[in-house]
């Protein structure tokens, strides 16, 4: 009885207890990103989640353990992250098996397994950041119909900066959003490429947006820094969306359909990804001066 009792306290020390909830927290991002894999963009803001969470270690670490009612209530939240494809598929059909909607809730219920109520506060960040992410389908849908007019605008945009650096290229006399591509292979016949609502790039920018919001949010400094950096976050997005495309077009002049295809799946995400963190370190660099990360207390351990 002695010995159970010491290796259970030495489990639920908070050395242990912390290292606990984070390996828990990590292993269903496995779930996630294999439900993913056709997609993985959707993987990117589940994995900022666990990275916010990493952040706050030192934060958590200072929380006490939860009550036996909470931890119970967490169990029943973390039991029922794994069946909300149930629950959700009679109302939504394409709903995920394992998606980030059961990982919100899943994050949710170890937060109530492993420490005290208060707690949830430093749950707010990576939940609202994976909550606001699941919306991205029905925020487009939204916002669809409002840009609709404007995309013959910003395919002639892009028409014009292709011609500018000698890829021949223009608008089909019979679609203002059907692009004709000569390719540098003269007895190759042209290219018929449309240019659609996904091409605009609103996912990217939404998702940055979200990621941006709760980097902010969390960051000492002036709201008027926080709004310019969101500003040149979003303009810096925005000219990615248009390096990528430009890539996307250049590819198919010199190689093909083809080969085209496989950079245009792939080339969104490595840009994305290589933008936000090259953002964030600047942003870590420039905005959070040490007299602002001073200003910070820190409480410590006791």
């Amino acid at each position: 009885m002695e010995n159970i009792k010491k290796l259970r306290a030495t489990f639920l020390s908070r050395e242990n207890r912390l290292n606990s909830f984070y390996v828990l927290a990590f292993l269903p991002l496995i779930l996630v990103a294999y439900f993913y894999a056709q997609w993985p963009f959707g993987i990117v803001i589940p994995i900022y989640g666990f990275i916010i969470l990493a952040l706050k270690q030192q934060k958590l670490s200072l929380c006490k353990e939860a009550s036996l009612i909470q931890k119970l209530i967490g169990l029943s939240a973390t039991a029922t992250s794994f069946l909300l494809y149930y629950l959700l598929f009679p109302f939504f059909p394409n709903a995920a098996f394992y998606g980030a909607a059961n990982y919100c809730v899943y994050l949710l219920g170890l937060f109530l397994i492993f420490f005290e109520l208060n707690a949830l506060r430093e749950a707010f960040s990576p939940l609202f950041l994976i909550a606001a992410a699941i919306s991205i389908n029905f925020v487009s849908s939204l916002i669809e119909p409002l840009f609709d007019p404007y995309i013959p605008h910003f395919a002639s945009f892009i028409v014009a900066i292709l011609n500018t650096i000698g890829i021949e290229i223009r608008i089909s006399p019979y679609s203002p959003t059907t692009m004709i591509l000569q390719t540098s292979n003269a007895t190759r016949a042209p290219l018929l490429l449309e240019f659609v609502w996904g091409c605009v790039g609103f996912a990217s920018m939404f998702i940055f947006s979200v990621i941006i919001v709760v980097v902010l949010a969390e960051s000492p400094g002036k709201f008027k820094t926080k709004t310019l950096w969101y500003i040149l976050g979003i303009v810096g997005t925005f000219f990615v969306n248009l390096l990528r495309i430009v890539l996307i077009f250049v590819t198919d002049y010199f190689y093909g359909y083809e080969v085209g295809a496989k950079v245009h799946y792939f080339i969104g995400y490595i840009l994305f990804i290589a933008w936000t963190t090259v953002f964030l370190y600047i942003f870590q660099k420039k905005a959070l001066s040490p007299r602002l990360v001073s200003s910070v207390q820190v409480i410590p351990s006791t």
